[in-house]
């Protein structure tokens, strides 16, 4: 083979290379806003070709929120496994907030949890969100082993974060808060004046 041959992916290199396109994809546009069409052109395919690898557009959408679940489970894992970066005494939880912080960058991964959770009015996606989301907290409790409380505080936080990545309030997730939020949204809404 020369080297201005092309190489042929496979069927499951084809489906991850589909699988990424369909990630910025629906993270832009959402379950229902986003045409297979438009993810078969991004990656050079056929739309039938796509039908054959993923069966319908909610299976593809699917694979893609298992995908974003999948990578945040593999993040904290990897967290707890590498421990702490400097000599500072940090549980568990601390170490795969931290990496969770550091996730929230990824604004089509942040956006695919946000439309999953958007897209449980179908009884399919939620069936699957559900799934997804226990196994990722039985798993951080596992690695955890912090009480059910402080799990509970965990995710809540993690939601926040959440709300406020999406709503790019600036800055980092450290200095991210409530108050700044009200702060800011009050300074906009009331004109600027306090």
């Amino acid at each position: 083979m020369n080297a201005t041959s092309s190489t042929r992916l496979t069927a499951e290199e084809r489906r991850d290379e589909i699988i990424d396109a369909a990630l910025h994809a629906f993270a832009d546009g959402g379950y229902a806003g986003t045409s297979t069409d438009t993810i078969a052109r991004a990656v050079g395919v056929s739309q039938p070709y796509l039908f054959q690898l993923f069966g319908t557009k909610r299976e593809l959408f699917l694979a893609v929120v298992r995908r974003c679940f999948g990578r945040t489970g593999l993040v904290f894992h990897e967290a707890v496994r590498r421990g702490p970066d400097d000599d500072q005494a940090c549980t568990v939880l601390d170490l795969m907030g931290k990496a969770y912080m550091r996730l929230l960058s990824d604004t089509d991964l942040l956006r695919i949890q946000l439309q999953a959770y958007a897209a449980c009015g179908d009884d399919d996606v939620r069936q699957i969100v559900r799934e997804e989301f226990a196994e990722l907290y039985a798993s951080v409790k596992r690695d955890s082993g912090a009480s059910n409380e402080d799990i509970h505080r965990f995710f809540a936080e993690g939601m926040l974060l959440n709300v406020a990545a999406a709503l790019e309030l600036g800055g980092t997730p450290e200095t991210w808060s409530l108050g700044r939020l009200l702060e800011t949204t009050h300074k906009v809404g009331s004109g600027g004046a306090s």
